[in-house]
This record gives C-alpha cells, sequence and structure tokens, in this order.
C-alpha cells in the first residue's frame, strides 16, 4: 500500500482504495459476490495470488470481513459498514467514467458472465410474472456460442452454468458485443429486438413485458461528453 506521505483524507484513502483492483474487487462485492471463486470468476484477469493480496489488505483496513463458513471448507468475504459506505463512491466513479472515459468498448475485453450476472442484478422483479422464473442466454462469442441462465427463485436471481429440469421461460440469444451494447445503452432494446440483434422467444408474458422486467446499467443513461479523458491515449 503506497504513502502519499500527507495529511489528507483524500491521500489516505487513495492509499487504500487506488491500488491495482482494488475498486473492481469492492465493485464485485457490492454486486453480491461473497466467495473467492466469485471474485475469480467475475474478475477473470486478475490472479489469485493478487486477489488474495487485496482481499488481505482490505481485511486489514476494515472494509471487508473474513468468516469460516460453516461445515464447509473456504472463507466468505463480506463488506463492513466502512465497506459498504463506498457504494456512492464506486457509483460516482462509474458514472464520471461513464460520462468522461467510456468512448467504446472492446470485444476482446467483454465476459459473458459478468454481462449475465449484471442483468440478473438488475432484473425489474416486480415486473416478472409470480412464481419461479427461468431464463436463459445463448450468448455467441468469437469462438463459441456459450449458454448460461438465471433463475429466479423466492424473488432472489441467481446465474447458473446448467438448467437442471427447470422449464425455461424465455430464451435470449444475442452475440455478446450486442448484450454489452444493450446493457450500457449504447443500443436500445426496441431497436435490437426489431433488427434481430437480440431474439427473445418464449412464454408471451415474459416476452411481450421484455422492456419492463429486462434491466441496464445504472450508467446506461449517462451521455459521454468529449474531453481529454476521452481524447488522451
Amino acid at each position: 500500500m503506497y504513502d502519499y506521505e500527507e495529511v489528507c483524507p483524500v491521500s489516505r484513502a487513495a492509499s487504500i482504495l487506488c491500488e491495482r483492483w482494488t475498486l473492481q474487487i469492492v465493485r464485485e462485492m457490492l454486486f453480491g459476490a461473497s466467495r473467492f471463486s466469485d471474485l475469480q470468476k467475475y474478475l477473470p484477469k486478475l490472479s489469485p495470488t493478487l486477489l488474495n493480496t487485496r482481499l488481505k489488505t482490505l481485511e486489514q483496513q476494515g472494509i471487508v470481513i473474513r468468516t469460516r463458513i460453516a461445515e464447509k471448507r473456504g472463507y466468505e468475504y463480506r463488506l463492513t459498514p466502512c465497506g459498504l459506505a463506498l457504494r456512492p463512491v464506486v457509483e460516482a466513479m462509474g458514472k464520471w467514467g461513464m460520462q468522461w472515459a467510456f468512448d467504446d468498448m472492446d470485444a476482446e475485453q467483454l465476459n459473458v458472465s459478468v454481462i449475465v450476472r449484471d442483468f440478473a442484478v438488475a432484473l425489474n422483479l416486480d415486473q416478472l410474472p409470480s412464481g419461479d422464473t427461468t431464463l436463459q442466454f445463448n450468448v455467441a462469442t468469437s469462438g463459441e456460442k456459450i449458454r448460461k441462465f438465471i433463475l429466479v427463485r423466492d424473488r432472489a436471481p441467481q446465474v447458473c452454468d446448467e438448467n437442471i429440469g427447470h422449464e425455461v421461460d424465455v430464451y435470449l440469444s444475442a452475440d455478446l458485443e450486442t448484450l454489452a451494447k444493450i446493457w450500457y445503452g449504447k443500443l436500445a432494446l426496441r431497436t435490437a429486438l426489431e433488427s434481430g440483434r437480440l431474439s427473445a422467444v418464449g412464454s408471451a408474458p415474459y416476452v411481450q413485458r421484455i422492456h419492463h422486467w429486462l434491466g441496464r446499467s445504472q450508467f446506461a443513461d449517462v451521455q459521454p461528453q468529449s474531453g481529454p479523458a476521452l481524447q488522451a491515449e
């Protein structure tokens, strides 16, 4: 952890939060990740060694608490009140990033698990038909087609790699870049459906109301601005 050697709260905060990958770890924990394997899944370019180092630092700073999982191997990591207080900080950075530093998307930086998880977190549960819901995402990437499932049970969504015996309510099919553009507000859902870039097939109550229950990024309505951050190479 870098010491700026300044009596300044901004410098003190930066010394803790501005190390590589630290804020991304906090972001994922705000989304609900609590296991080491969850963080690895949603931050695939972060090495296990560095992830372990960052978690230890966050624990030492009182931002994260680690507890052993009862009757299981491994630990759970939870944000403390100190860590939860970072939510508006992360949200403000996301808004700034979308407005001043989010010009275009590199397809190689997109991740199927992350995009589907994002849609799961943003589901408008009150707009879904009553009862359980199973959504199947068929996502085309440059090398293969990947299936992911969002299972909503007791109004709680979870992302799964397999669907064990549940009837699928809606099949959503698109390439990864299209899903990312819908998520970030770069492509309107209606346009994606009408152009065929996104296919939604399944039970009529779901398909007809997809505009109501399929959410987007909280930053989707932030309009990018031209400025030095976007123009810098």
